[in-house]
């Protein structure tokens, strides 16, 4: 004799969590989730500027806030906690790390700020604000982004190919990879496989705490890294890169791969920067 039982359970809930790595986009991505979650999105932080906040504390923030739909924080690590009737979409940007290097420069000479790497960055040029991190600071210059996904961010050593496996896989399982010089077609695929949790999602944005404009191609931003460190110093910089860019280049890939899942990207494209040329008009309009 069988039994038909109903078994009371919570209702799933869906939470967008932004792991936010300096300088990649993040506050651009802050602004957006703040905007599509208005009243129900939170900014979490540890006590100390140099806290780490991991997947327990994660846990216990959402326990704690039912309401909350979306995160951000500079101080959480991966890996993502698993909740029970909770689905998170993680979502992280990475960066090409020598354009994240310049734009760390960049940053620290545009704010007023008694950081020593403000100072730091007010003092010296480009190239020895580089040169001095390089010799003293590995943990700021040394596939920064690799060490934050492998190893939540702890620099005990060199990163090795078994972080960037770990890395590769996070970027591969995340809900929402992003790469900032893909930023439309990040945020095109992250749309469309966002939908069926967040239906009228809208991830149109303008840039937002940008240290300097970006310039389109690959190879001028080259030019310009090299002539404003030397050759010597940016054959450097690439050789103690060489797993980051190995670890965005799989970030690429990984989201052309999505795209290619999504139907009709092409028009999607078009679309969408016709929704961030509006906000741009509209910015423009009440400024």
């Amino acid at each position: 004799m069988s039994i038909d039982v109903t078994v009371m359970a919570r209702k799933m809930r869906f939470v967008v969590v932004h792991y936010h790595i300096f300088k990649n986009a993040g506050t651009t991505v802050e602004r957006v989730l703040e905007r599509e979650f208005a009243g129900r999105f939170a900014r979490i932080h540890g006590p100390t500027p140099d806290a780490v906040l991991d997947a327990e504390d994660l846990t216990a923030f959402l326990n704690d806030h039912p309401n909350v739909q979306a995160i951000t924080s500079h101080h959480l690590r991966y890996p993502v906690p698993q909740m029970r009737n909770v689905v998170i979409f993680d979502c992280c940007f990475l960066r090409h790390p020598l354009d994240r290097i310049d734009s760390l420069y960049s940053y620290y000479r545009k704010i007023d700020s008694m950081d020593p790497l403000s100072r730091s960055a007010h003092r010296l040029t480009a190239a020895d604000f580089v040169r001095q991190l390089l010799n003293h600071s590995p943990e700021q210059i040394s596939n920064v982004q690799l060490t934050y996904l492998a190893n939540r961010g702890a620099f005990t050593r060199p990163a090795n190919k078994g972080d960037l496996r770990r890395a590769v896989q996070t970027v591969r399982n995340m809900a929402l990879p992003g790469v900032v010089e893909m930023f439309r077609e990040s945020m095109v695929a992250a749309e469309y496989f966002l939908r069926p949790a967040f239906p009228s999602i809208c991830l149109a944005a303008l840039p937002a705490n940008v240290s300097r404009p970006m310039l389109p191609s690959v190879t001028d931003r080259q030019s310009r890294l090299i002539q404003l460190w030397g050759r010597g110093l940016y054959e450097e910089l690439k050789r103690l890169n060489e797993l980051d860019l190995q670890l965005v280049a799989h970030a690429e890939e990984e989201i052309r791969r999505r795209l290619l899942l999504v139907p009709a990207v092409p028009d999607r494209l078009k679309e969408f920067a016709g929704r961030t040329m509006a906000l741009a008009t509209a910015a423009a309009t009440t400024a």
